[in-house]
């Protein structure tokens, strides 16, 4: 189960600073600093292969097993022998992972000085410890073995590879900039500080005798996602969820996330088969950073309001998704009371009209039909470049309506806008009906001046000049007839 919130907004006026340096920091360790640790790693682990050295102590840890009636912990993977590489990876992570086997073996009591082996080993032992050291991620990732409070700092900024690193700083970048920006940014950084601490810490109490290094910054950006949850409280927070053959989007009260990461990581502890992630130090993270948030919104004042409310344009988009999702449900009134609520946020909506409008063509005998229809193509009249979308809604609600109801203003819009493109007709349509129907209309002879210039402009100069001797003849008070006297002259 996946589960990425997608919450918050970015004021570049007000950078999440704290956010981007942690970004750049592991970035820069791992792209600088730990670029040779891939070939390093490669390179020790060959050896540890060919030398022998695998077999040597994979074997001895058999024995051990063996000795200590332990071997029926052991899951050996069937029809390999033990000379596989993929057996001895396995002996090798259990091996490391077994405190007390490797204590023995590190102080000589597993192959002894009178062993014959041993001089063998001792030597390639040191020359492989001599070639884990070189590398970065192993010299300062976490070992529970070791206790290292330095390395519990240090392994929260390292990654084994790039995919580790991008998929971290992602969560990084989602849940860490709304949080700093929502609040104290250097509270935000010592509780990221403090939970990737804590996170080495759980890992260690499950992992005591561990010498494999532990690295990422999973345990911190756990932390302060758990204070994410906390702080954001009952406040709804838009998600994307997957579910592996399914995923979609929702929105869910973010303190109900905290339980649900926790419940995801221990599922994947305990059902998730084999693996390297670290679920333990999540866990840790996830229940520190929510306590840490706890404290921070209790005793430090809790978090800017307007950093923790959506962006006015989210709620608008929340609203018009609601409404959809209504309308697929088939509930009208459900999917109207969503979308006005967006137009009472945005009147002039483009998007929430069209809605509107689609809607309230299913009742087309409605006053409301008429009144959304008018609002839309007021709204796509304003709009530049949307002469097709107008004549195209223009043309839907006459066939829809039958008997359009529309102001005397809206007519001379629609031809205004008509007689400037592709649709001189309409306009020629609309102008007749005003001088049949309403004469004195005081935009009539801009709409006759208009018509007359999109026929002239079309080539079609016999209609462009009667518009121009209809309107000297009809209006000859008009400021435009002056002008169509003079383009009248011109063209004699």
């Amino acid at each position: 189960m996946l589960i990425i919130p997608m919450t918050g907004k970015i004021s570049w006026r007000n950078p999440p600073f704290i956010t981007i340096l942690l970004i750049l920091m592991n970035c820069f360790v791992y792209f600088v600093i730990q670029s040779g640790d891939e070939n390093k790693y490669q390179h020790a682990g060959e050896y540890y292969l060919e030398s022998g050295l695998a077999e040597i102590e994979t074997t001895k840890f058999l024995e051990y097993m063996k000795a200590t009636n332990q071997a029926g912990e052991l899951s050996l993977p069937t029809g390999k022998k033990m000379n596989d590489p993929a057996v001895l990876a396995y002996l090798r992570q259990k091996m490391m992972a077994d405190r007390a086997f490797m204590r023995k073996l590190n102080n000589d009591e597993i192959i002894t000085v009178n062993d014959p082996l041993y001089v063998k080993w001792k030597d390639r032992q040191n020359k492989y410890q001599q070639m884990l050291s070189e590398i970065v991620g192993y010299r300062y990732g976490y070992k529970p073995s070791d206790g290292d409070l330095t390395t519990a700092f240090t392994y929260m900024f390292l990654h084994g590879s790039a995919s580790h690193l991008i998929g971290n700083m992602i969560f990084l970048w989602l849940v860490g900039c709304i949080l700093e920006l929502a609040g104290r940014r250097l509270v935000y950084a010592l509780i990221y500080l403090l939970t990737g601490m804590i996170s080495a810490m759980a890992y260690w109490l499950v992992n005591q005798g561990s010498t494999i290094p532990l690295v990422g910054a999973s345990g911190a950006i756990s932390g302060i996602i758990g204070a994410y949850t906390v702080l954001y409280g009952m406040r709804k927070v838009k998600i994307f969820f997957s579910l592996g053959f399914y995923f979609s989007t929702a929105r869910v009260s973010a303190i109900f996330l905290l339980p649900l990461w926790i419940a995801n990581e221990l599922y994947q502890l305990f059902f998730g088969g084999v693996s390297n992630v670290a679920y333990v130090g999540h866990i840790g993270g996830l229940v520190s950073g929510g306590a840490l948030g706890f404290v921070w919104a209790k005793m430090l004042g809790g978090v800017k309001e307007e950093a923790l409310t959506d962006d006015h344009s989210d709620r608008i988009a929340s609203l018009l998704e609601t409404g959809l999702q209504k309308l697929a449900e088939l509930d009208l009134q459900g999917a109207r009371t969503a979308i006005n609520q967006a137009l009472e946020m945005d009147p002039d909506n483009r998007s929430a009209l069209t809605h509107l409008f689609n809607i309230d063509k299913l009742t087309p005998q409605s006053d409301a039909f008429h009144a959304t229809a008018a609002r839309l193509l007021l709204r796509l009249q304003r709009e530049h470049d949307a002469d097709e979308a107008l004549y195209n809604t223009f043309r839907e609600y006459c066939r829809i309506a039958k008997k359009p109801k529309l102001s005397a203003d809206m007519w001379s819009r629609l031809s205004l806008s008509f007689s400037q493109g592709a649709h001189l007709e309409d306009s020629a349509k609309i102008a007749a009906l005003f001088l049949r129907d309403n004469p004195q209309f005081p935009a009539l002879p801009a709409v006759l001046l208009n018509l007359s210039r999109g026929y002239l402009k079309a080539g079609i100069t016999d209609k462009g000049e009667q518009c121009l001797r209809l309107l000297c003849q009809r209006y000859p008070q008009s400021a435009e007839s002056q002008i169509a006297d003079g383009m009248l002259k011109r063209t004699a």
